[in-house]
């Protein structure tokens, strides 16, 4: 009969009476479903300008970009187009902070897939804002709650792998 060990486990047991801040979680990113293989339309992509705090507690912009993609599984697209359809369902969303430029998708053509590969993905929650029950006639506020999940990556390639691309 084989030994039985229990090794040290990375899992965290919530209690009633502890307090953990959600946002620090982590997943482990082969718990879900995300393709290895991935593609982008042209248009796919937003962007906005990342901001901080100084200390004057002001917002000001850094000069980067946060950049969300909406990606499909690339077999999948393979096969969808390869069959003739043209539904090709709904897309993952990937967020990739702190970048210093935005992607150039110049060569590409409008209704193209793209490939894309991202480097170090991560699950985290996602804090969003939604309307929350103070109380019997009062109004609802505004509160941020974790209440969904967030695909991140550190940096990412367009085009096929052996094409120098931008990051």
């Amino acid at each position: 009969m084989t030994k039985l060990i229990l090794k040290s486990s990375k899992l965290i047991s919530l209690n009633d009476s502890e307090n953990i801040d959600l946002g620090e979680l982590h997943f482990d990113i082969s718990q879900f479903k995300v393709p290895s293989a991935m593609v982008v339309q042209k248009d796919d992509f937003t962007s906005r300008v990342a901001k901080e705090r100084n200390a004057n507690g002001e917002l000001v912009e850094t000069g980067k970009y946060n950049i969300t993609f909406k990606v499909y599984d690339r077999p999948f697209i393979e096969m969808v187009l390869g069959n003739g359809s043209t539904e090709v369902g709904s897309p993952i969303t990937v967020v990739v902070e702190n970048q210093d430029s935005l992607p150039i998708f110049d060569k590409f053509e409008d209704g193209e897939f793209i490939p894309i590969t991202f480097k170090e993905l991560h699950v985290k929650p996602r804090k969003v804002q939604k309307k929350s029950f103070v109380g019997q006639g009062k109004p609802m506020v505004d509160t941020w709650q974790y209440s969904e999940l967030k695909i991140e990556a550190v940096s990412y390639t367009i085009g096929e792998f052996n094409e120098p691309k931008a990051k």
